[in-house]
């Protein structure tokens, strides 16, 4: 019996065949080095070197054995171990990269203030995202008043973080940003599923000091916000700056005393629940000191209603109009707008009246209309939706020239005549006699125009197939 024999080789005097040119590995590819070997080093080239075990094993792929038939298994399993060992260094830096911690503190943090809507409004930049172009983060932002200790909010923001992005967040305060000074800061950790658990928090950014009063004169009295627009049934703070700490000042709403909290050596604030409309020119707030009285105007608006009574029709075809109860008037000087969207057509018209809209219809031969009406002022949006087929919504415009003919003792020939819808429809007439105040006779004909034999009153109206009826076009003939 034969046998198949191999001669044993020192791998280090093996020559080695190159590597294929398709085949690279990653410049921080490293696996731990075989027993016997010297430790791997990493290579910064465009070509790195292999590690130990991956170059042991091509090195096995490529040793010159006795001119003899080789077994196929054995054959596989040095290619199966080559390709393997192939891939681990690959798969060792990829989670290399992903696990590296990355100094993401939020940099160049600005901080302004936009005092007519008494918010903070923030700015700032994350840098280092040279291994990713797009990053899921989430920012933890602080915010203290009259001095950074103090904190009075924290909360989260999260997006989606790409390079050098400029960044923007907005805080809205009860208080008026006059009437403090704050400070801002935040930190951030990434939230990204192709990162790695466990995640951590960067460092802190510094404080960023927010302070309106220095554009604040002189004057021994301030009384904040100026001119504030407020829904009714909300609630709304005010505060007062007295430069004299001596001065005993106090304060009305509408000539009701009202009591505050002192927050600081010269800041009071006071809080008004469940504040309610007056009139149209606003509720007056006032502070009296030893000097002249300060105060401000509070604005107030009426909840904005839900549209009533929604619905379109059309008399020709070409245009619809689509009407509703706006309901009580919000008391503002600017009034809510109403919008006109078409779900089908993804059109939209912005409404010239609070009750009414018209919107024209194309010849694009559609038939269903599903309008949503949008009533929207500063505080909120309202909303109500309509489905109807063109048709159906036919309200034709009243007969008129109704006029008698052949009038005899017992019966008479009536005509008339009706305005046009176009699109060759028919439409149906209807035809009462009445007599004593009663129906006493009543007809019905698909004809545009039609001819009655009558002895009493008559009355008359029209609409298209399966639409509503137009008003009543009444005329008396005796």
């Amino acid at each position: 019996m034969s046998r198949f024999v191999t001669t044993p080789h020192v791998l280090p005097a093996l020559s080695v065949k190159p590597l294929p040119s398709f085949i690279t590995l990653p410049a921080a590819a490293a696996v731990p080095p075989l027993p016997g070997s010297k430790p791997a080093s990493v290579s910064q080239g465009p070509r790195p070197e292999l590690a130990p075990a991956a170059l042991a094993a091509f090195r096995l792929f490529s040793l010159s054995v006795l001119p003899r038939k080789q077994e196929p298994m054995a054959l596989f399993a040095v290619l199966q171990t080559a390709f393997l060992l192939t891939l681990l260094p690959l798969r060792t830096y990829q989670s290399e990269v992903l696990s590296e911690p990355l100094p993401l503190t939020p940099e160049a943090l600005s901080v302004s203030i936009n005092s007519a809507k008494q918010c903070l409004h923030l700015q700032w930049t994350v840098h280092n995202l040279d291994y990713h172009h797009e990053l899921k983060m989430v920012f933890e932002i602080q915010i203290s008043r009259f001095k950074a200790s103090d904190v009075i909010w924290t909360g989260n923001y999260s997006t989606t973080v790409t390079q050098n992005q400029v960044l923007h967040w907005s805080w809205e305060s009860e208080l008026p940003l006059e009437c403090a000074i704050h400070f801002v800061r935040m930190r951030t950790m990434v939230d990204d599923a192709r990162i790695p658990v466990p995640r951590f928090w960067s460092n802190w950014s510094s404080w960023k000091k927010a302070d309106a009063q220095n554009s604040l004169g002189d004057h021994p009295l301030y009384v904040f916000p100026k001119d504030k627009l407020v829904e009714e049934g909300s609630d709304v703070t005010i505060c007062y700056i007295s430069r004299n700490h001596q001065d005993n000042i106090s304060c009305y709403l509408e000539d009701v005393l009202t009591f505050g909290k002192q927050l600081d050596q010269s800041v009071w604030a006071f809080e008004l629940k469940n504040i309610s409309f007056l009139r149209k020119t606003g509720t007056n707030f006032y502070c009296q000191g030893q000097g002249v009285p300060e105060g401000v105007v509070l604005f107030v608006s009426k909840v904005l209603e839900e549209p009533k009574n929604f619905s379109c029709e059309t008399r020709d075809l070409k245009t619809l109009t689509c009407t509703w109860d706006p309901g009580d008037d919000t008391g503002l000087i600017q009034l809510p707008s109403y919008t006109l969207f078409e779900s089908f057509s993804r059109k939209k018209t912005l409404c010239k009246h609070r009750n009414r809209c018209d919107w024209q219809v194309t010849q694009d031969s559609q038939e269903m209309y599903n309008f949503t009406l949008v009533a929207e002022n500063y505080f909120r949006k309202r909303s109500v939706s309509i489905l109807f087929n063109l048709i159906h919504g036919v309200h034709p415009v009243a007969p008129y020239n109704l006029f008698p003919k052949n009038v005899s003792a017992t019966n008479a020939t009536m005509t008339w005549k009706v305005h046009s819808i176009g699109n060759n429809s028919a439409l149906l007439c209807q035809l009462q006699l009445l007599g004593e105040g009663k129906v006493i006779q009543g007809s019905s004909v698909y004809k545009v125009q039609e001819y009655y034999s009558t002895t009493k009153r008559n009355e008359k109206r029209c609409a298209g197939r399966s639409t509503s009826w137009n008003q009543d076009c009444r005329e008396k003939y005796q």
